[in-house]
């Protein structure tokens, strides 16, 4: 139940505090600097959109830390492929935690050269946000696969979404597989939250 609850839930509060609070600016393309100023002229949405969207996300690497663990702990096919995976989940959530900090950072700023020093590090921090949810993704859904644990349409699809974040750090046109990864992240999330409550039931 409790992995279940991260993982819908979190998907959910996410989305919605990253796509209708956040104020983000129309562009995804955004300048550390649009992207401060943005912050710093709604400072309270922004802190909302912040608590929703990193909190949605660290519940979410909860849930799939809770998975990777249970398969890792099963000796099975895919509990290599969980063990690993779940070193990633920890690691995300840390990342978060941090993450937050500088954005907080940002939109309490005393000057705009302030805000857009640390949204240049919040900017640069995607390589690594980037690279640890494709491990993630690809590495649980190889272990679904294996496992079968889980429907294994769930781990082929995670396993796309995973491949779709590493190859976003190619840059250019293959940046916007980010996007793709992000959301294809959070289908998985939901995805494997309901067939465990179902599960559980």
């Amino acid at each position: 139940m409790q992995t279940s609850m991260f993982l819908i839930l979190g998907s959910l509060v996410s989305f919605l505090g990253w796509f209708f609070i956040y104020p983000s600016g129309d562009s995804p393309d955004a300048t550390a600097a649009e992207n401060a100023a943005n912050l710093m002229a709604s400072p309270g949405a922004a802190k909302v959109g912040m608590l929703m969207g990193f909190g949605g996300m660290g519940a979410m690497f909860m849930g799939f830390l809770n998975i990777s663990r249970n398969m890792a702990s099963g000796n099975g096919p895919g509990s290599a492929f969980g063990n690993v995976s779940g070193i990633f989940a920890l690691a995300l959530i840390i990342v978060g935690v941090f993450m937050i900090g500088i954005e907080w950072g940002a939109a309490e700023a005393s000057s705009a050269e302030t805000a857009t020093s640390l949204m240049e590090i919040s900017k640069v921090s995607e390589t690594s946000f980037f690279l640890a949810c494709g491990f993630l993704l690809l590495l649980i859904g190889i272990g679904i696969i294996l496992e079968k644990n889980y429907h294994v349409i769930i781990g082929g699809f995670s396993a796309i979404a995973g491949v779709s974040f590493l190859a976003a750090n190619a840059g250019g046109d293959l940046g916007m597989l980010g996007f793709i990864g992000w959301i294809g992240m959070l289908l998985v999330g939901i995805a494997l939250g309901v067939q465990t409550l179902r599960s559980q039931s």
